[in-house]
């Protein structure tokens, strides 16, 4: 009758069409693989305006876009120091200056050390994200390596150390964010035990509030490498038992991964002979120790022997070049001529190359979710620019990790023989429940339940009806349907991967319906994994039957 209505208040003779629709609205599904990073950067400017950007939440797409709003690397110091305990580890060996050029040869023992106690990871974090398959993701600035919010940072000032205020002014700006589905917090793992307590459990229940996001979770002190050894990684453990039990039953929305990572993310076009300049005293011994080389390799006088030194004065002298393009030639220059300086720079590189897991972790994520469906567990997959972990555990190591009695389920990365590093492990924090043990049961959750809550936002304050009771049931079932034939929901028949009901007397009350409810129950049948695979081998004897 309604179309009979229309053709009543046609005013001019001719032909009309009229289209009918023959399916309901349909569901498109949210994006799965958004991590929202909180953390320090060098600066945070919007590269148009030039206004600052801490405290917001930046849509990238690339490295290249986070240099333009957030610039480089934090210029960490560090320094040269003679090892004089004999039998102590050091990093090198070199010959001691000469207080006289007919003194005899000696060889010294040096260690590169780090002066500061301080340490940035969002930097690496993203670049470990993008390499390892990133993709679109939000960054959240709370301060520059100073600590302060300016767009012109002085880099003579003294760095600022983790201040959790900061980061937990991020996690707020975080929250009001529609979006992200994983929360990264890479310098969380840098504070002290109370505080990072604080701020995981903060992570957590924000993510179990808000329904659309799993937090990525490194453990405290990762990054001290007195924890990188067995003993040292099992003292974590215990600890992180403490830290992250105030979560108590929203422990499905996070995931912990171990050990801290040995990678290749940083290069030599990341450091130069600045970052071996912590103190004066430091600065003077590597020159010391470079100029002796100079003499060793070049002779006392010459002129390739003075290019050299005059490089030298140039680098480490009382007012050392700010052209960039002058300190990139000149870097150039020491390393290509003298090999300590690139031994020396090297050292550096490995030490600077450690990094929390989390930024591979949410790359390998997004790579999941692209290729193969938030639904399949990002676990037997190998990191890229990872070199091995910090700590290497065998299947007996391992054991307690990953089922742990208190079902805080701590992923590990391990070094597999002609494969790399690889993610062994797919438990969120609740291991023991039998719903949301595994991460891709608990993501995919949040992917369906995200995109059916969008989806029927136009039907808020629709006629509480048959009619749309109709609609919905068969827009939520031809989403599933979609949902189980790529794989995502287990059964025979779609009839067996989920149902879908809303109506008077299944799911709704008359005195529902005279309060405004409209109740939808789905039920799935979620896709676990095959996380322990066992072999049962019988030998049969020749005759017997």
């Amino acid at each position: 009758m309604a179309n009979l209505g229309k053709l009543r208040d046609r005013t001019v003779p001719g032909v009309y069409v009229t289209e009918l629709p023959a399916f309901p609205p349909s569901i498109v599904g949210v994006q799965t693989a958004v991590p929202v990073f909180i953390g320090y950067t060098e600066y945070a400017t919007d590269p148009t305006s030039k206004q600052p950007a801490y405290l917001k939440a930046i849509p990238l797409a690339s490295m290249a876009d986070y240099y333009n709003w957030f610039g480089h690397i934090y210029s960490s110091k560090y320094g040269v120091e003679e090892v004089t305990t004999a039998g102590a580890p050091f990093d090198f060996e070199a010959v001691k200056p000469k207080q006289n050029p007919t003194d005899p040869s000696v060889i010294g023992y040096y260690n590169v050390v780090n002066s500061e106690t301080v340490h940035f990871n969002l930097f690496t974090a993203l670049k470990l994200f993008y390499a390892n398959g990133g993709g679109n993701c939000y960054v959240i600035s709370v301060a520059n390596y100073q600590g302060k919010q300016t767009t012109t940072p002085d880099p003579s000032q003294p760095p600022t150390q983790i201040q959790i205020a900061d980061l937990e002014a991020g996690l707020a700006v975080a929250n009001d964010q529609v979006g992200p589905t994983m929360l990264v917090i890479p310098d969380a793992c840098l504070l002290d035990n109370a505080k990072y307590a604080t701020l995981t459990v903060e992570q957590v229940d924000q993510c179990a509030s808000l329904q659309d996001r799993v937090a990525i979770l490194d453990l405290q002190g990762a990054m001290d490498p007195t924890t990188w050894t067995k003993d040292g990684l099992s003292a974590q453990r215990d600890q992180f038992y403490g830290d992250i039990s105030g979560a108590g039953t929203n422990v499905s929305y996070a995931t912990a991964y171990a050990p801290a990572l040995k990678t290749s993310i940083l290069t030599g076009s990341d450091i130069d002979y600045r970052n071996l300049q912590a103190t004066q005293v430091e600065s003077d011994l590597l020159k010391s120790l470079l100029t002796q080389q100079n003499d060793d390799t070049y002779g006392a006088t010459g002129s390739q022997h003075d290019q050299v030194q005059t490089q030298i004065d140039l680098a480490f002298g009382a007012t050392p070049p700010t052209d960039p393009a002058i300190i990139q030639s000149t870097n150039q220059y020491l390393t290509n001529a003298l090999p300590l300086m690139l031994q020396t720079e090297n050292i550096l590189l490995t030490k600077l190359n450690v990094a929390p897991p989390s930024g591979v972790m949410a790359g390998i994520w997004t790579a999941n979710d692209s290729n193969r469906g938030v639904w399949n567990a990002p676990a037997n997959m190998t990191c890229i620019s990872v070199i091995q972990p910090e700590v290497l555990l065998t299947d007996a190591d391992q054991g307690s990790y990953n089922v742990p009695l208190n079902g805080y389920a701590i992923n590990i990365l391990r070094a597999f023989v002609n494969r790399g590093t690889v993610v062994w492990g797919a438990r969120t924090l609740d291991g023991n429940s039998n719903d949301y043990r595994y991460i891709q049961v608990r993501r995919t959750l949040v992917y369906i339940e995200q995109s059916i809550k969008t989806a029927l936002q136009p039907f808020v304050f629709a006629a509480n009806d048959g009619k749309t009771w109709v609609t919905v049931t068969g827009m939520i079932s031809d989403f599933l349907t979609g949902l189980w034939t790529q794989g995502g929901l287990m059964g025979d028949k779609a009839s067996d991967a989920f149902t879908v009901q809303c109506g008077l007397g299944t799911t709704m009350t008359g005195q529902d319906i005279l309060n405004g409810y409209m109740v939808v129950s789905v039920t799935l049948q979620m896709v676990h994994p095959a996380e322990f695979i066992e072999l049962t081998f019988t030998q049969k004897m020749q005759g017997v039957s």
